[in-house]
């Protein structure tokens, strides 16, 4: 069946009640406090007695200001007696699912003491962080994963903003389809969360600049096609994979079965350029940082002045080496270690020649949705240049780097 989930953030209370009791609409900075406790617990308990079938999907971590003992007793004292009281005035005793979110909180101990109150219980949490950059996860991210998963409740993972896929199109089946088997195997989830591929601020439109408004859902049609598809089961023959997605996009743009493959080939050759890029050059997997506006040389020289989040290359990238480590493992003579800069800038610029290619070779056979081709065509050669951009300026920051070691 569908689920229907009420999500919330933050302790928010309305303006008239903070006002009448002296108190800030919300304050992530503040101790829990009785009167604002009884005020979520009793709309909790209105908003359960109303909609009993709604789940709820609950983000401690931007409730709080850091995972600690509030965290669980907001859960078990607010939150789920909140839910119980709705059911018993209901006289009802079936469960809605409780969904808690492991941004920011320490989420198995809360589900420790949770578990015991409430038996309805998911957990989730972000795949890549706030990217899309390897379907090797490992490290610490993994663990926290594979914890969540071994309490004995469903795990979903969540793609969140696709900060490095703003504003592109982008349908890699290879990529997405191994991500979800990473999901399975390596992380043990069996739930997906899915947000847009671009412009989630702007839902339900997308950014493209075309006559009215362009739905986002009819735009990244097939994003959700190929999440949706190994949701549902993730291991497939890839050659039956090519097959059928190449049909698809065959008869999305009116050509030939061959033609729909270019499509698809052009489809899965951008979709390794901003996955690599990020993961061996970036600052963080947060969307602070949006990958196609580019980066200033400082940032690639000195990432951590600018905030480096290290779990990036820890755990969202296979094992590799930063900008800086290769180039001071470079002065001292030491030996490489996985994936390198050099390396992902020329598979990068490789990759956008090769998408370019097949693009352009679909071309001649597209007879429906040419102007919806005509924009997917122009990202392809959107991602060639960004291959090239950040190509020229890791080498160039590697150059930098040398000077700094050797002054020649």
């Amino acid at each position: 069946g569908i689920w229907v989930i009420q999500m919330f953030y933050n302790i928010i209370v309305s303006k008239p009640f903070a006002e009448h009791h002296g108190l800030k609409t919300q304050d992530r900075a503040r101790p829990i406090v009785p009167l604002i406790a009884d005020y979520t617990r009793q709309s909790i308990a209105a908003f359960v007695a109303k909609y009993p079938n709604v789940g709820l999907l609950i983000t401690l971590g931007e409730a709080m200001e850091s995972a600690g003992q509030d965290d669980v007793d907001w859960f078990t004292k607010t939150i789920i007696p909140g839910v119980q009281d709705g059911l018993k005035a209901l006289g009802q005793t079936t469960q809605p699912p409780i969904v808690l979110r492991a941004h920011d909180t320490d989420a198995p101990r809360v589900m420790a003491a949770a578990l015991p109150l409430y038996k309805n219980l998911y957990t989730m949490a972000k795949y890549n962080g706030e990217a899309l950059t390897t379907y090797t996860p490992r490290g610490t991210w993994a663990a926290l994963h594979r914890k969540l998963s071994s309490i004995g409740t469903v795990q979903i993972e969540n793609v969140h903003l696709m900060a490095n896929l703003e504003p592109f199109r982008y349908g890699s089946a290879d990529f997405i389809q191994k991500c979800v088997q990473a999901m399975h195997h390596t992380y043990g989830a069996n739930g997906l969360h899915l947000y847009p591929q671009a412009s989630y601020w702007d839902w339900p439109y997308s950014a493209d600049n075309v006559p009215g408004r362009e739905l986002e859902l009819t735009r990244d049609w097939l994003w959700y096609g190929e999440w949706a598809r190994y949701a549902w089961r993730a291991d497939r023959p890839r050659p039956a994979e090519i097959d059928y997605w190449g049909g698809r996009l065959a008869a999305q743009f009116g050509c030939d079965a061959a033609a729909g493959k270019q499509i698809l080939a052009a489809y899965e050759q951008s979709g390794e350029i901003a996955p690599k890029l990020l993961r061996r050059y970036g600052i963080t997997d947060g969307n602070r940082q949006t990958l196609t506006l580019g980066m200033l040389m400082n940032q690639l020289i000195d990432p951590k002045r600018y905030g480096l989040f290290t779990m990036l290359y820890e755990s969202e990238a296979p094992e590799g080496e930063m900008i800086i480590e290769y180039a001071e493992k470079e002065a001292k003579g030491e030996p490489h270690v996985g994936e390198t800069p050099p390396q992902v800038a020329d598979e990068v610029v490789a990759h956008g020649q090769r998408a370019v290619a097949a693009i352009e070779r679909a071309a001649p056979g597209i007879t429906k949705n040419k102007a919806e081709f005509a924009r997917l065509q122009n990202d392809m050669h959107c991602y060639d240049a960004l291959a090239n951009f950040y190509a020229e300026k890791a080498r160039a920051a590697l150059l930098t780097l040398r000077y700094k070691y050797s002054k020649n």
